[in-house]
Parts: C-alpha cells; sequence; structure tokens
C-alpha cells in the first residue's frame, strides 16, 4: 500500500483552542505529533473520533507559542504518565513549564530541530505580541507542508521560506470592516489589528497567492487551510466570497477549519489525479 508522507487533520482552530494531528511516514514507520495543544486530552479524543481516527500514540507535540488557546494546562498529566516530549519556542519555554509542561519533557528550540527522526521543523518567528509566535516548514519524506498561525502581519522573508511547499496552513483571522463595527474596546483592536496581533482575511490572501505565484497544478499548491478564524470578527462565507473573487485559480484547494469540529484528512505529498470539487468541501 502506498504511504503517504504527510497528513494533517485540524481538529479544532479558534481562539477557544487549537490542535492539529500531523502524522508522518518516517523510515521508522509512522509517527504521529501534535501541531499546538489547545485543546484538552478529552476534547481532542472526542475530536479525533468525530474524525474516524482512533487515538494514536503521540511521539511528541510541538507549540507555535504558548497562549492557553495554543497550549492547555489540562495536559500536564497526560504528559507525565505517557513520557510525551513538548517542544516550545525558546522564548516561551517558561512560560510553557508553568502553564502545563513538566521540565524534564520539555524542549526548547531556535534553530531547525527534529522532534521525532525523520520529520524537521524549521521555525521562522512571526510577530504575535511580546514574544512572538513560531511558524513552520515541516518536511518528511519529500513532502513539505507551511505552518503559520497567530501573526500580526507577514514579515519579510517568511514567504522565501516556505518557497517550494507542497500545502499550507495560515491564518485568517478577521475581517477589517467587522472588527471596527464590533462592540470590542478599541485597545483589543489596536491589538488585534497593529502588525502584531491576527492577520487579516485580504493579507492572508494576498500571501499566499504571492506563495502560489506562477506555479501550476503539477507543482504548486495541493491543500490552502485557513486558520484561527475569529468567531466574532470574521464569517467563512465571507472568506469564501472573497477567495472565489480574487483567487479563483486555488478555491478548489481551499479549506477553512473550524472551531469545534475537525476538518477531514488532507494528504500531502502525492497528487490528485483529478481536482475535489469545490461544493460542499471548504468546510469539512
Amino acid at each position: 500500500m502506498h504511504r503517504v508522507p504527510i497528513s494533517f487533520t485540524v481538529l479544532g482552530s479558534s481562539s477557544s483552542g487549537n490542535a492539529t494531528l500531523l502524522s508522518c511516514e518516517t523510515p521508522a514507520g509512522p509517527r504521529h505529533l501534535l501541531v499546538d495543544a489547545g485543546l484538552g486530552p478529552r476534547t481532542l479524543a472526542r475530536r479525533l473520533e468525530v474524525a474516524g481516527i482512533a487515538p494514536p500514540r503521540l511521539d511528541a507535540i510541538v507549540i507555535t507559542h504558548a497562549d492557553s488557546d495554543h497550549l492547555r494546562g489540562t495536559w500536564r498529566r497526560t504528559l507525565e504518565r505517557d513520557r510525551i516530549h513538548v517542544h516550545v519556542p525558546a522564548a516561551h519555554r517558561e512560560e510553557a513549564a508553568r502553564e502545563a509542561v513538566p521540565r524534564d519533557l520539555l524542549r526548547a528550540f531556535a534553530t531547525p530541530f527534529e522532534p521525532v527522526p525523520g520529520v524537521r521543523f524549521e521555525p521562522f518567528v512571526v510577530p504575535h505580541d511580546r514574544t512572538g509566535s513560531s511558524a513552520f516548514r515541516i518536511s518528511c519524506g519529500g513532502a513539505s507542508l507551511g505552518w503559520a498561525t497567530d501573526l500580526g502581519r507577514v514579515p519579510p522573508g517568511l514567504l522565501e521560506h516556505f518557497a517550494g511547499i507542497d500545502a499550507i496552513a495560515i491564518e485568517s483571522n478577521y475581517d477589517p470592516q467587522m472588527q471596527a463595527r464590533s462592540e470590542r474596546p478599541d485597545f483589543l483592536k489596536r491589538r488585534i489589528t497593529g502588525g502584531s496581533g491576527h492577520l487579516s482575511n485580504r493579507e492572508c490572501l494576498e500571501a499566499v497567492r504571492r506563495l502560489a505565484g506562477d506555479r501550476d497544478d503539477r507543482d504548486g499548491l495541493q491543500h490552502v487551510v485557513l486558520l484561527h478564524l475569529s468567531r466574532d470578527c470574521n464569517c467563512p462565507r465571507l472568506v469564501e466570497r472573497l477567495w472565489s473573487e480574487q483567487a479563483p485559480m486555488l478555491l478548489d484547494r481551499l479549506r477553512i477549519a473550524h472551531f469545534e469540529r475537525p476538518l477531514r484528512r488532507l494528504d500531502v505529498g502525492v497528487r490528485a489525479v483529478t481536482p475535489v470539487p469545490v461544493q460542499g468541501t471548504l468546510f469539512g
């Protein structure tokens, strides 16, 4: 049976909690990791059941940053019991240890690393609040996946860092007009939109469009997954309309992560013979 180098299932993505199951086919066999652990173990198990996935033994957890919606404190007992190493940005080491991760299981990173042999994470610090967040270029078996969430803007060098990737998951947090009209306090609006908070729908689209460039279907992006949509200041249908108008050539590859239900598993590195129909696929 042909094995896929990388597959991933977004189990939830929002300010309520973020977690994605990443499965990689390494020379030593399949390995399973979490990218972010902002859903507690029980919630994670329920989401896996909904997705039709038997809960795997986790080989490692990799955290983009230590905010509570990306690293839930309820993981501590599970980490101790199962001896799961948790990889966190060096700038977030102390917060992660204080909130959720036993120190002997904590692994801080600032340069490329392999949480398990055969799976390479290349971090890139992106602007988010005081200590930033980590975007990743994730590689295994010749396939590559870009990951970027909780970033206030697309900094110089990030798209070069992602050059040639097979798929991307990137934040599309808010619609500027909905944000401006919302009843949120002004300080929060400034934090979100000021370049060190979150990425708007249009900023996200422009980044992906630049990344896709002139690459054709044979070697272009297989999947575009939009993460961390605001429940108050965004709307999936609005996002879909924006992409339909501004990037129709990418619409058949677009998926929008949900805050309380998983997306279907996406495979990276195996090219489909025919495109997936758009109707009914953006949100599942």
